[in-house]
């Protein structure tokens, strides 16, 4: 039950992930739909408006002209008057040609013709995307005998020049989504990055003593150092890069990592955490002796 809600809370989180997705590519095509309105307004009004200025000129030329022929008259200057008449007979032609030129006009105005196809796509939809059902056999009872069989060993060095130590205890191992394998080494305080050949292709430099290790996402393990913290390592592109860092009250040693949920040994005390690191509560405690819980050094120079 706890892993079927598990992975409905997970889901809900995609599904709205989806929808915010979806809602930030509608929104830019509404914003490039608009940009396409503004350019052929504004490619518009500034036709009409050469046309405005033009007839604006043509009229106050002519106002000028009248005024002028006018103000000859009264004066009784006849050849000024013949002059100014010529004039004016050569601006009313003008204006009569750019008239005649204009004399059809177009009357402007834009509609919108929505897409069909994204409409009659979105209509098709039946929903964000299909919910699938995986199954996975789990065995509630087990045999407390069964024997389990070595069928094949095989040791790698995972030992690289910049190592301040020629000695690699292994205390965690992990293996990501994509086959891609991860060691802790303590001596040396590195997570390394193992290819397919198990030959290291990378490493992140942490700031004390591993202790331990678990996997977080299909790309992300949480480490533990020897003191009080966690630090969060992902795999981007072939590359360790070190994430967020958790500070606790005791001493981390072992970790797990199950339902959205941290699990921290201190040697004597088992913690139940958040993933922000909020404490949920304490499991178990034995304080019989120093060390009653996980031990985890595991001295090897190869693995």
């Amino acid at each position: 039950m706890l892993t079927l809600q598990a992975s409905y809370n997970k889901l809900l989180d995609e599904i709205c992930d989806t929808r915010q997705t979806i809602n930030i590519i509608l929104d830019k095509v509404e914003k490039n739909t608009i940009q396409e309105l503004d350019v052929k307004m504004t490619s518009l009004k500034a036709s009409i408006k050469t046309d405005l200025d033009n007839c604006i000129k043509l009229k106050n030329d002519l106002k000028q002209l009248s005024g002028a022929i006018n103000d000859i008259n009264d004066k009784g200057k006849a050849d000024l008057t013949f002059i100014a008449s010529k004039k004016c007979l050569e601006q009313v032609k003008q204006s009569e040609t750019y008239l005649k030129e204009n004399s059809v006009q177009v009357e402007s105005s834009l509609r919108f013709q929505a897409d069909s196809d994204v409409q009659q796509c979105l209509y098709k939809l039946s929903g964000l995307g299909r919910i699938v059902l995986r199954t996975k056999t789990i065995f509630v009872l087990g045999d407390p005998d069964q024997v389990f069989t070595v069928q094949g060993k095989s040791e790698y060095n995972v030992s690289i020049p910049s190592d301040s130590q020629n000695i690699f205890t292994i205390v965690a191992i992990c293996v990501l989504s994509d086959d891609e394998i991860l060691v802790a080494d303590y001596d040396n305080e590195r997570v390394k990055l193992l290819n397919h050949q198990y030959k290291v292709v990378g490493h992140c430099d942490l700031t004390d003593s591993l202790c331990d290790m678990c996997k977080i996402t299909p790309s992300e393990v949480a480490v533990t150092m020897y003191g009080h913290e966690v630090q969060f390592v992902s795999v981007n592109g072939g590359q360790l890069v070190k994430g967020r860092k958790l500070q606790f009250q005791h001493t981390c040693y072992g970790i797990a990592h199950n339902l959205q949920d941290l699990y921290l040994t201190s040697g004597t005390a088992l913690y139940k955490y958040s993933m922000k690191g909020a404490l949920l509560n304490k499991v178990y405690e034995d304080t019989s002796d120093h060390y009653t819980g996980k031990i985890w050094y595991i001295y090897s120079n190869n693995i």
